[in-house]
């Protein structure tokens, strides 16, 4: 950068835009920032219900993306929130809405890999994960004694419940709900909506194609569900 010039950094609805057009996938921009039914914040809301988060709470949101979660619950608590993810221009990102909304101080990114996260044994009060990457063995390490999984995700199989989660996990279920009737409305208002796009010329016929497979199809090949849970570290 020459001297003297500062950098001017965009709004928070020009950085998403910024997102929006570098990413190659076609389903990311109508899903907004939290990119998919499973960070909805009404689900969120619902995990959490119950849940103190003060200011001194360590939360950890698994597979943050751009960070959606972890600006929410730092800008409503205060608390201090990581995020990990293997995208690094989703982490980049990240770090620039973190600052665009004023909680870069509360908001810390790092690119990591589920399988073998860099963060110290029980150093998490909460560890959320909306429809991510994980690896059990790893949540429940870094999870304290008393700390709180927050799940919501598709499984391929019809019979998985709230219970089998939580035993792979060796936690304590403490609410579960299978919310797959929400996750087929919204996927497929997104293929229609996804048609239109398309009718209008935004995206051709091959990523209309690809939004379709990567919703309903799934459930509909296997039967899957979508399971929000709420876990507890036995401690």
């Amino acid at each position: 950068m020459a001297a003297g010039k500062v950098r001017t950094m965009p709004n928070k609805t020009q950085r998403l835009q910024q997102w929006f057009v570098e990413r190659e996938r076609p389903d990311a921009e109508p899903y907004g920032e939290f990119q998919h039914v499973g960070a909805n914040q009404t689900l969120v809301r619902i995990l959490l219900q119950g849940v103190e988060i003060a200011e001194e709470t360590v939360v950890l949101d698994a597979a943050c993306g751009i960070g959606g979660n972890a600006r929410w619950l730092a800008s409503l608590y205060g608390c201090r929130v990581w995020g990990y993810d293997i995208d690094e221009g989703a982490l980049v990102t990240a770090e620039d809405l973190a600052e665009i909304e004023g909680v870069a101080d509360l908001c810390q990114f790092v690119q990591d890999r589920d399988t073998a996260l860099s963060f110290d044994d029980g150093q998490f009060d909460v560890v959320l994960s909306t429809e991510g990457f994980y690896h059990p063995p790893e949540i429940y390490r870094v999870l304290k004694p008393g700390g709180r999984f927050l799940l919501t995700d598709y499984f391929g199989s019809s019979e998985v419940t709230g219970e089998s989660i939580a035993a792979q996990y060796g936690m304590e279920l403490e609410l579960s709900h299978d919310v797959t009737d929400l996750a087929l409305a919204f996927l497929r208002a997104k293929e229609v909506e996804a048609s239109l796009l398309t009718d209008a010329g935004f995206i051709d016929a091959r990523q209309l194609v690809e939004v379709i497979n990567s919703g309903n199809r799934r459930y509909s090949a296997s039967g899957g569900r979508h399971i929000l849970a709420r876990m507890r570290k036995p401690g």
